[in-house]
């Protein structure tokens, strides 16, 4: 009667906590403009609620999407949830859900292999992602080889889980063995009172059903038979042999040499309490955890996937439904086509799953801190939204909208792109030249606004463009210099030889380096060899640097 009071107390807690972080979402969508269109039409309108909302649940029931993505992972992730969800049912909710079968019990045969089936699963879910979190991937092993901190979300609630199922098998094993157990059920649902058919019970469960009793097993006047028949006639419609739970078993015969100890100390019932306790606070941090993503990505699955045709002037700014949906599994980072840039520049806000973050940390304090919103403007200005990102992400983030969302709403925060600063600054600004109000800005050094770690070093190598013959070659393959020569003030060639003049600043406040495509054409062609493109990309993030130590100057007040 206490753990119902206690579950249904837990879970009312977590129903407020719930209904909170849902409000907190609506009101900090409110700060921003909105789509007219609003999500609760959306979700109710017929064409919505019976082919998008389904297809949502679909998704995040099946993570179709995830499947799509990474095979692997989508085993790991599809073992923990159907496990899960069965533990869940058939275990914690048993009092209610027992009912549908009138034969059920939990220590009868079916039900304890389906429960260690599920708990296995569930391990082995959980097993995959720390192993993931341990590996690492791709864009971790990068920033930890450049020394770079790299925050690993989501394993707490992993860890959580893991001691959840691990406490569970655990508790089951020593009430497999415990003498305790046994006497209390003799006493609450047999007929027996004691000698001698006590005896031959406690003989039959100390060799059939791996009972650890303190006086052992006698060796004479015992009668194995009568056991069994005690057995049947008092046991065996509750309890059947635990040979099907083939985890919790093997660790109740292992644990058979220290049964008497955990005996003696009831270590059963200590168990039983952390393995509520864990259990009882994954109910109680659902809505503050990362498992809130289980209800977010159906919200997220909602919006319709924006395309050149379809940018909205009146778009809401940012989708928190879709921000609390990721679950920081990284891959659309992997698929990034501006990833060399973030090789450069080491911002790592250049990266798709650090901006999601960004995003939702600065809207849930609500303060935008200018160097963190330069740092973020100039990620976001990198990308090309080309929408790999958003055709992998498994939660079903229409990340494209969201990205443009980011960019007016940084625009209506007073944030200037790296671009137009870039192209409207002086040259003698641009230089640096003549600029003390802004070298003395309080609490701004020059390259403040740069993340961190130098450039690749293909600029300030000399061997990298010295050979450049100046054949034009790389002007003349060229689509941006094809387009509009001049506007684009320079070719490829020309920004090669005012590298060879020193003039890098020169040349990373070019035209040229700000349109380059990073196709790789003057590249390919060039008959010396150069990283042409290489070179423009270095430029550029040199160039993005620069740019941003102005718009910090300017939001801070440092600009004249």
């Amino acid at each position: 009667m206490a753990y119902k009071i206690i579950l249904v107390t837990v879970c009312c807690m977590s129903l407020i906590g719930l209904i909170f972080r849902l409000v907190s979402i609506v009101r900090l969508g409110r700060v921003f403009e909105r789509d007219r269109t609003s999500l609760v039409r959306r979700i109710f309108s017929c064409r919505i609620f019976f082919l998008d909302y389904g297809n949502a649940i679909v998704n995040t029931l099946f993570q179709a999407r995830l499947f799509r993505a990474g095979k692997l992972r989508w085993l790991a992730h599809t073992l923990m949830l159907s496990g899960f969800a069965w533990l869940v049912f058939i275990h914690a909710l048993d009092d209610w859900t027992g009912a549908y079968w009138d034969w059920y019990q939990p220590g009868i045969a079916p039900f304890r292999m389906m429960r260690n089936l599920a708990g296995a699963m569930v391990l082995a879910g959980c097993a995959a992602f720390l192993a993931r979190r341990l590996k690492g991937s791709r864009i971790n092993r990068e920033r930890l080889r450049r020394g770079l901190r790299f925050r690993v979300r989501g394993t707490l609630s992993i860890l959580v889980i893991l001691g959840l199922i691990c406490t569970g098998f655990m508790t089951e094993a020593l009430n497999i063995m415990s003498e305790a157990q046994f006497n209390e059920m003799v006493e609450e649902y047999s007929g027996l009172a004691g000698e001698p058919e006590l005896v031959h019970l406690k003989a039959y469960w100390a060799l059939n059903y791996d009972v650890a009793f303190a006086d052992g097993i006698p060796g004479q006047g015992i009668d194995l038979d009568e056991g069994e028949v005690f057995n049947q006639e008092n046991c065996l419609e509750c309890h059947t042999r635990p040979v099907t739970a083939f985890v919790s078993a093997p660790l109740a015969r292992l644990g058979a040499p220290i049964g008497l100890w955990t005996a003696q100390f009831r270590l059963d019932r200590i168990l039983y309490w952390v393995h509520l306790s864990l259990a009882l606070t994954l109910v109680l941090f659902l809505p503050f955890s990362r498992m809130f993503h289980l209800l977010a990505i159906p919200l997220a699955s909602l919006q319709r996937r924006m395309t050149p045709e379809k940018v909205q002037p009146d778009m809401g700014v940012l989708d928190l439904a879709g921000l609390s949906a990721c679950t920081h599994c990284g891959f659309c980072s992997q698929v990034c086509s501006v990833y060399p840039d973030y090789q450069v520049s080491e911002n790592p806000q250049v990266l798709p799953h650090v901006k999601i973050e960004t995003l939702k940390r600065l809207a849930g304090i609500g303060v935008w801190d200018p160097a963190t919103l330069i740092r973020l403007r100039s990620g976001n200005d990198d990308c090309t939204r080309c929408g790999l990102c958003a055709d992998i992400c498994p939660s079903g983030i229409d990340l494209v909208r969201l990205w443009t969302a980011a960019g007016r709403l940084m625009d209506r925060l007073g944030c200037p792109d790296n671009y137009t600063t870039a192209m409207d600054a002086s040259f003698s600004r641009w230089m640096g030249k003549g600029e003390s109000d802004f070298i003395t800005v309080p609490g701004v050094p020059r390259g403040a606004a740069a993340d961190a770690g130098p450039l690749s070093g293909l600029i300030s190598d000399a061997d990298a463009f010295e050979h450049c013959v100046q054949c034009t070659l790389c002007t003349n393959t060229c689509p941006v210099a094809a387009h509009d020569l001049v506007e684009n003030d320079l070719g490829p060639h020309q920004v090669m030889n005012l590298l060879r003049l020193g003039e890098q600043d020169m040349a990373s406040g070019s035209r040229m380096v700000w349109h380059c495509l990073t196709c790789y054409a003057c590249q390919e062609i060039c008959p010396q060899s150069i990283r042409v493109a290489d070179i423009l990309l270095e430029l550029r993030c040199r160039g993005q640097s620069r740019a941003a130590e102005l718009n910090l100057a300017r939001l801070r007040g440092g600009d004249q």
